[in-house]
């Protein structure tokens, strides 16, 4: 059989030309790509946690097994401190870990829809990638926050929640978060599936007696001492939260080694905006539960019959007796005897909802109250239409109670979740070091009221305008506290300080692709991706 002859070298030439072209074309095809259609980031800083994560250690608590992240980024600079379980809270410091802190990782990295925002136009509460008007060139060039305002509106961020005023409209009105958003933004306060296993242990750590669980009841019925809570008598068994033990505010795991030591009550803000949910198991059948919480000078009840689902909202004792009640039922078919059944109770955005085993058993109970009148509910001052008056007093603090009858009963899982809460804060010296033109030049003041947080502040947007927000509001650069943009972004795209221009946003956050490493071994090089944690961005 005759050999096959060399290849001469006008063919491998050919072959070597082929291959660069295809490289060449592979490379304009991939910058397109990532010009037009989806582009990678790196997340910095925790502004966005827990939704997104900056630079932060992953933590396992001894006591509960709890697992969850503490930011590690440049404004956490007590890197020593000792860390707090969050299921226990922030005043049981040293229960989750020992002085050393454990190998720092990396920011979650995240895929940007780039090609979306051209052909559709934004929606709030989206999570967008945009050019920081302030510091566009650089490192900090790239920002990413949750969008809450949007183009020819006026804001007033009241209590936590956001209020927008339409161009050509009067009346403020709350906006609130689609479900798929709210789910996603819910941020764990306590969850009875995740109770210490060493009491003694506990308190030599923290230096303070555990005295048990937030929920408290009758110790003759209940029985409250491990992960499932049990009423052995038909009732009524009521279970009350205790402030005292566990507060109702936006304390945030995440920003623990940026606070320590801190004055609680002078930094934190109280959360009446809640979930409250449990897997409830009835010995016998006729069980009622009734679920109150008390807030905004109102009593919001979730009331669960055999055959018959209520929602209430009526004036507390003290409050606003002109408000009247408002109800709302629906007929349902609860489970009988020893049929577990979960619950889920949603006060949140000015509403009330119920679900019942993953179902809205009927549609939500709102109240559309202006910022003037939440103001006033929430401090429990009526005598008084000014907002400045209503601002500097204290909001009330929530309390909750959930009562029960008809059946000895089983609590498994009770959860107690808090939404996103966007604080007030005064402008610092920094908003006004980039100069503008004179058209704005002396709207930014240091220590006056942040941005969209005060009247006589609020955010007024333009017709290419956005609002920029972090959901971890106590740490997040953003819309409130800017200021003046830089002198490329004032003299080429716009000068108006605070916002962010329709020209400066880059696509959608849309996934995790990669999230943080972490290590081979308990204080080995961080190397493998935490694919568990791959996950859409909501």
């Amino acid at each position: 059989m005759p050999e096959k002859p060399p290849p001469s070298s006008a063919a491998h030439q050919t072959d070597l030309v082929e291959t660069l072209q295809s490289l060449v074309v592979a490379f304009v095809l991939a910058m397109t790509f990532r010009g037009f259609v989806v582009e990678g980031f790196v997340i910095p800083t925790g502004s966005m946690a827990p939704t997104l994560m900056g630079a932060h250690t992953r933590v396992q608590s001894r006591q509960t097994g709890w697992e969850f992240a503490v930011g590690m980024d440049q404004s956490s600079p007590n890197a020593g401190a000792l860390i707090a379980d969050p299921m226990l809270g922030p005043t049981y410091a040293g229960s989750a870990l020992a002085p050393n802190v454990p190998q720092r990782r990396m920011g979650d990295r995240i895929l940007v829809l780039k090609c979306l925002y051209p052909f559709s136009e934004p929606h709030r509460f989206d999570v967008v990638v945009f050019k920081n008007p302030t510091r566009s060139q650089g490192d900090e060039a790239n920002y990413i926050k949750r969008l809450i305002g949007l183009p020819n509106e006026e804001l007033w961020l009241v209590d936590g929640d956001v209020f927008a005023r339409h161009s050509g409209d009067s009346e403020f009105r709350i906006q609130r978060k689609p479900e798929h958003v709210q789910r996603a933004v819910w941020q764990p306060v306590h969850d009875s599936d995740f109770t210490p296993v060493n009491v003694d242990r506990l308190s030599e750590q923290s230096g303070r007696r555990w005295p048990g669980p937030p929920w408290t009841g009758d110790p003759a019925i209940w029985d409250l001492g491990g992960r499932t809570y049990r009423c052995s008598s038909d009732g009524p068994c009521e279970l009350t939260w205790d402030s005292s033990r566990r507060e109702l505010d936006d304390w945030t795991a995440y920003n623990m080694l940026s606070y320590p030591g801190f004055d609680r009550r002078r930094y934190l803000s109280w959360v009446s905006d809640l979930r409250v949910a449990a897997t409830i198991v009835p010995e016998r059948d006729g069980l009622i539960t009734r679920l109150e919480l008390q807030a905004r000078s109102q009593v919001f009840e979730f009331i669960i019959e055999p055959t018959r689902a209520i929602m209430r909202m009526r004036p507390a004792e003290g409050g606003d007796s002109g408000a009247g009640v408002i109800e709302r039922s629906q007929a349902i078919e609860l489970a009988g005897a020893g049929r577990a059944f979960t619950v889920e109770c949603w006060h949140v955005d000015q509403q009330m909802r119920l679900f019942i085993d993953g179902d809205e058993v009927m549609q939500p109970l709102t109240y559309d109250w202006a910022p003037v009148q939440r103001l006033q509910n929430s401090a429990g001052v009526f005598t008084s239409d000014n907002p400045e008056t209503l601002l500097n007093r204290s909001v009330l603090p929530p309390r909750l109670k959930w009562t029960f009858q008809g059946s000895p009963l089983t609590l498994n899982r009770v959860r107690v979740d808090r939404d996103l809460h966007y604080r007030r804060d005064s402008l610092p010296s920094k908003a006004v070091e980039n100069p503008t033109n004179p058209g704005f030049e002396n709207i930014v003041r240091p220590g006056m009221p942040a941005f969209g947080t005060h009247p006589d502040n609020l955010a007024h947007l333009g017709p290419d305008h956005f609002m920029m927000a972090g959901d971890n509001s106590q740490m997040s650069l953003d819309s409130r506290l800017w200021g003046n943009p830089d002198r490329l972004v004032a003299s080429q795209i716009d000068p108006a300080p605070f916002v962010v221009n329709r020209k400066l946003l880059l696509g959608k956050a849309w996934v995790v692709y990669f999230p943080a490493l972490y290590p081979l071994k308990h204080e080995g090089v961080p190397v493998i991706p935490d694919f568990g944690r791959l996950r859409f961005i909501r």
